[in-house]
């Protein structure tokens, strides 16, 4: 009796174990720019996408009303983390999808005077942010990649 009820706990832990396919890449190749509708929501219909950037504009421009027509930019890097920006913003934000919606995990400092039309690229392992005539920055969910990191291969 003993051994067949060792013998259905194997098999109920064997059946209980975690299946993991690695290694994965949740990266979009290139970023999108997503506009809002008058209910401030955002829709990128080839990633199946959807959600409604009035907390955003709140944290980032102290203004959830006037959103309709408003375009943020969206890119996935590869570990599925969203990096989110808009014109204006002095902030790069970093969401990771939850059963709820997208949980903001980071946000940065990116300009004093705010980002003239951000715009996003893969250059893994890290996410490039270009505005405008300025300088290009690399980031990682973390933050900015400094100059010095970027020479030893590491992040800061």
């Amino acid at each position: 009796m003993r051994s067949f009820i060792v013998a259905v706990a194997v098999l109920a832990l064997a059946g209980c174990s975690t299946l993991t396919l690695a290694p994965s890449d949740f990266a979009w190749p290139v970023m999108s720019e997503l506009t809002a509708d008058n209910s401030g929501t955002v829709r990128e219909d080839r990633y199946h996408l959807s959600f409604n950037i009035k907390p955003l504009m709140q944290e980032e421009l102290k203004d959830s009303i006037n959103v309709a027509g408003k375009t943020v930019s969206i890119i996935r890097d590869r570990q599925g983390f969203y990096f989110v920006a808009g014109s204006k913003f002095k902030n790069v934000y970093v969401f990771q999808h939850t059963s709820d919606g997208l949980s903001l995990v980071a946000s940065f400092s990116v300009h004093p005077k705010g980002l003239t039309n951000p715009e996003f690229n893969q250059r893994p392992p890290h996410i490039q942010l270009l505005s405008g005539k300025d300088k290009p920055l690399l980031l990682t969910r973390g933050g900015v990649v400094t100059p010095s990191a970027q020479t030893q291969g590491g992040t800061k």
